[in-house]
Order: C-alpha cells, then sequence, then structure tokens
C-alpha cells in the first residue's frame, strides 16, 4: 500500500516504509503494530450513478457496474464462526454470479484495509488465493504494479487516506480512474474490469462490486 501510495500525490502518508518499521513500531493490540491500522483522516469522496444511456452524454468515459453483492454474517465479532473467513466470500460469489466473471479475470483490486489482516482475509475470501497464501501473494510482489493483481494503487486506508465512510468510497474513485486511465504514475497497464471491496461492523458486512469500462 505505501508503495503505491508513493506514486500518488494526494496520499497522506507516502514515505517509504520497511518491515522493519512496521515490527517496530508501537503495539496497539496484539499482533497488530500502528503501522497495521488504517489512518486517521478528513477528506471526502462522490460518486455520480446513472443509467448507461445518460452516461453516453459525459464528457468522460463512463464506468459500468457489472456486478454487485453483499454478504453479512455475525453482529459483533465475539459472535463470528471464524476469525478467518467472513461474508466478503458470500458478497464475493454474488458479484461475481451477477457479473458472470470470476477472480481471474479481474485486472486489479481494491480491497478494504482498514488493518492488513483485513487485507489478507479479503484476499483469500473473494478467491484470488487459497486460504493461507495472502501473505505470500504479497511477499513475491504479485500486488505490486505490474505484478498479477494491482492492489490498492491510490495507497488504500493504510497510506492514502482513512476519513470514515469516505475512506471506502476512496476505493471506488480510484477504480474509476484506472478504469479510465487516469491514474497517472499508478496506472495498471490495460485495465477493463475490476474489484472492489470493503466491509464494516468490524468485518460483519462485506459489499463487493465489479467494475468495468464496457
Amino acid at each position: 500500500m505505501r508503495r503505491h501510495a508513493a506514486r500518488n500525490p494526494a496520499a497522506q502518508m507516502r514515505a517509504p516504509i520497511t518491515i522493519d518499521d512496521v515490527l517496530n513500531s508501537k503495539m496497539v493490540a496484539t499482533p497488530l503494530h500502528i503501522l497495521d491500522c488504517s489512518l486517521v483522516s478528513d477528506g471526502g469522496a462522490a460518486v455520480i450513478v446513472t443509467t448507461p444511456e445518460r452516461a453516453k452524454d459525459l464528457r468522460k468515459p463512463p464506468v459500468y457496474l457489472l456486478g454487485a453483492g453483499e454478504g453479512h454474517g455475525h453482529e459483533h465479532i465475539s459472535q463470528a464462526a471464524s476469525l478467518t473467513s467472513f461474508g466478503c466470500r458470500a458478497s464475493g460469489e454474488r458479484a461475481y454470479r451477477m457479473a458472470g466473471l470470476g477472480p481471474k479475470d479481474m485486472d486489479f483490486a481494491m480491497l478494504y484495509d482498514c488493518f492488513t489482516i483485513t487485507v489478507l482475509i479479503e484476499l483469500e475470501d473473494l478467491g484470488f488465493v487459497e486460504k493461507g497464501e495472502a501473505g505470500a501473494f504479497f511477499r513475491a510482489g504479485r500486488a505490486d504494479l505490474g505484478g498479477d493483481l494491482p492492489i490498492n494503487t491510490h495507497g488504500g486506508l493504510l497510506s492514502h487516506a482513512h476519513p470514515g465512510r469516505p475512506g471506502g468510497m476512496f476505493h471506488v474513485t480510484e477504480g474509476v480512474r484506472q478504469l479510465r486511465g487516469e491514474a497517472g504514475e499508478r496506472q495498471v497497464r490495460d485495465a477493463a474490469v475490476g474489484l472492489v471491496h470493503c466491509n464494516g461492523g468490524i468485518l460483519s458486512t462485506h459489499c463487493t462490486l465489479i467494475l468495468g469500462r464496457n
């Protein structure tokens, strides 16, 4: 996330960090250090939703909502059936089914990264890797620009900004920028379809969107 934020002039935190920096930062709640936790920011985001017919008259090329899905598991985290799998599995399956696409069709993913561990869980539950493989996916650089699946190219909640509810909206607006080819130095080459995922209520409620150029 931080490497991507370094390419984003709007990101709150752009200075490079290392694994050692994270592990040596202040402990918040074992095993999460302060650099494992999302930022506290000011900011806002907005999107305009309209019909495909109306969108043809806009000055910029439209981005289409190809699929959407919701998933809900628990009310309180203490009631969750699992701490490694949540409603993102159901929301992802529903969004893929509506779009007629699957994980392998995605050119990028914007995953809600309120904590580092959240991104790992979502990557697995959304079908991009098998359970237990998310850490190796990131270590191998597969989530970087030029990798198999660039993730959170704006820097995400961990490095771009997290002003509450708009934090998740920034994932949507970054997905739109990628599909319009407007992401500058952090542009994913030939991006045609991507996934946006957000959650709330301490992983209790999830929503997955599939966005595309066509």
